[in-house]
């Protein structure tokens, strides 16, 4: 990006005005009497040349060469990238499967032709899908179950550790739903935007947080009994992933001082579980601290939203 500086003019006793650089015109295609569309912030103007919703980016993939994983996951980035159509060439099984698990994995994404050589995926997705509507929803998703999580340690239920297992797929859904929306509104932009870089961040975080329930629920099933012991550093956990969302939210600078003072406070509780760890037999130990492990990592992710509340909060002078 080139950065220029350019002469404000005064005009008509009541407006400024400020010109274009005639390559950048040119190169977007507009000339004289044609409009742009102006993104207006408190310190930063960001003109770009108005696009016609109606306009749909297409994806071509060739996966030749490509194994399974690596084809869901290339179909996955033209996703986040913001392609509206994926035309994929495929040669075998793998190749189907990869297109078939990519479509069932992301919001909106339909097979909607399959000519034996060419399989192709269109995205429907409107305004409906509000990003802070979805880190919401992500949010509460991701809550229920670590609470979900702490019942079971209670009282050992296969029904609801699968469950939660299987909510860890729903939160990925919504997590590269959200990285979509701000790739796409980031794009050609010359400042990004504070807000949409916080999504990100949370959005990330609460995808890790999901991957680590979900892995503290398969532990538990290796166990095959209740912990109630445990928690004891799950509940304070809980607390504060609830108040780290609410906190992020609402930019609420007291409940984000709250809970990265409460995980200072964990640090304590952490160390008397780890020292208890080895009065089990080895394989109890290992399974006993891969939860542990993961409920500090849980504590940890919470006190990054906190931060990104409190960074939210501060208003740009």
């Amino acid at each position: 990006m080139k950065v220029e500086a350019r002469k404000i003019y005064f005009s008509g006793g009541s407006s400024y005005i400020v010109t274009l650089p005639k390559g950048w015109v040119e190169e977007n295609g507009l000339k004289a009497g044609d409009s742009v569309v102006m993104h207006v912030g408190k310190q930063a103007i960001c003109i770009s040349p108005h696009i016609p919703k109606s306009v749909r980016k297409e994806a071509k993939i060739d996966a030749k060469g490509l194994g399974e994983a690596c084809l869901t996951r290339r179909i996955i980035s033209c996703y986040l990238a913001g392609y509206d159509s994926l035309r994929i060439k495929v040669y075998n099984e793998e190749h189907r499967r990869a297109a078939s698990t990519a479509a069932d994995t992301l919001i909106g994404a339909e097979i909607m032709e399959d000519i034996g050589k060419e399989i192709s995926i269109e995205i429907f997705l409107d305004d409906r899908f509000k990003s802070s509507d979805v880190l919401e929803k992500m949010s509460n998703t991701c809550v229920a179950m670590l609470s979900d999580f702490c019942l079971t340690l209670k009282e050992f239920s296969e029904y609801v550790c699968n469950s939660i297992i299987l909510r860890e797929y729903e939160v990925d859904k919504l997590h590269f739903l959200v990285l979509r929306q701000v790739n796409t509104a980031i794009q050609g932009e010359a400042v990004i935007p504070r807000e949409l870089l916080g999504y990100w961040s949370f959005a990330r975080r609460f995808e890790r947080i999901a991957d680590h329930e979900a892995n503290m629920a398969r532990s538990l099933l290796r166990l095959g009994r209740s912990m109630p012991e445990l928690c004891g550093i799950v509940e304070p956990c809980l607390e504060m992933l609830k108040m780290s969302s609410v906190a992020f939210f609402r930019k609420d600078n007291e409940l984000a001082d709250t809970v990265l003072t409460e995980f200072g406070d964990l640090k304590t509780i952490e160390e008397r579980f780890y020292r208890k760890i080895i009065e089990h037999e080895v394989e109890e130990a290992i399974l006993i601290k891969s939860i542990v492990d993961s409920i500090t990592r849980i504590a940890a992710y919470s006190a990054d939203i906190a931060e990104i509340a409190l960074d939210l909060a501060v208003e740009v002078q």
